[in-house]
């Protein structure tokens, strides 16, 4: 039951997180010209993480029934995943959740579905998970502060990871002469607003640790205070990284310089980092503090 709810967990967050990526990437960050020669590569990928959030969020739902039940004979029972929906708080968030994630997946799927509405689909889908999880164990004033600082982690977590595929996707076009200009604009971009987001995520991260762990000793026998150091100590390692690609790769591209392939293997080294990130983050949010 704890890997199915670890899984799903994963996928949930990994669906959100792409989905608004790519959206904010297309919409804020590519210049026109730039965004339609991409669209072909980015809508695949925004697509596939738009189905994959319902279904991975059923399955949230479904561990959930099975953790408050009696194992795998209430996860699919329709008596206990009811109870969950109607009773709890976290099946107060999930429901409406359900039914936003359903439309994303469904808009997604038209014809000429606009980056604008899957950027503030997906918003909302981030902002409604940060008010579940640990985030949601805190009541009053200190509770909103929690969840306030939850959704900002969430949502600048989302622009730098989910906009990682789509830039490694607009590499190539750095070498063709007709998106040179509109390439080195969305690299500004996203320089510019990735040195916020990165701000915001450290601070909101900070803030998250010290509403969760106040008042926890610290003992790191503790498989939550492990894997939490673990999860500091790789994020440390990515914005080290993140800072290596901008100041150091970035500068080393035009005139066929070495700085595109180093770029590109420096982006694909901080994917999978993230992706390691997000599992570290799905089994923390399972665990007890102390």
């Amino acid at each position: 039951m704890d890997l199915l709810l670890e899984a799903a967990r994963f996928a949930t967050y990994t669906a959100a997180l792409q989905l608004f990526g790519a959206a904010v990437f297309q919409q804020w960050l590519a210049p026109a010209g730039l965004r339609a020669a991409l669209d072909a590569r980015v809508r695949p990928l925004a697509l596939a993480s738009a189905l994959l959030l319902p279904l991975a969020m059923l399955a949230w739902l479904a561990a959930t029934a099975g953790t408050m039940g009696d194992g795998w004979a209430s996860v699919l029972d329709a008596n206990t995943l009811a109870l969950v929906l109607s009773a709890t708080s976290f099946g107060h968030v999930w429901l409406p959740l359900l039914i936003v994630a359903a439309a994303t997946a469904g808009y997604t799927l038209l014809p000429r579905s606009g980056w604008l509405g899957l950027s503030l689909a997906s918003a909302a889908m981030l902002i409604g998970l940060g008010l579940v999880g640990h985030a949601a164990m805190a009541s009053g004033f200190d509770g909103i502060l929690n969840r306030l600082s939850q959704v900002i982690h969430l949502l600048s977590s989302a622009f730098w990871l989910g906009s990682l595929f789509p830039l490694l996707l607009s590499l190539p076009f750095f070498r063709d002469p007709r998106y040179a200009t509109d390439c080195d604009a969305m690299l500004r971009h996203f320089s510019g607003l990735g040195h916020l987001a990165v701000a915001l995520l450290l601070l909101s991260g900070v803030t998250n640790t010290w509403f969760v762990m106040g008042g926890v000793p610290i003992d790191l026998g503790q498989p939550y205070q492990q894997l939490l150091l673990l999860k500091v100590g790789i994020a440390g390692i990515m914005v080290c990284l993140a800072t290596i690609n901008r100041y150091v790769f970035v500068p080393a591209i035009p005139d066929g310089g070495p700085g595109l392939s180093q770029l590109a293997r420096g982006t694909i080294a901080e994917i999978a980092l993230s992706a390691f990130v997000l599992a570290l983050v799905s089994v923390i949010g399972t665990l007890s503090p102390g």
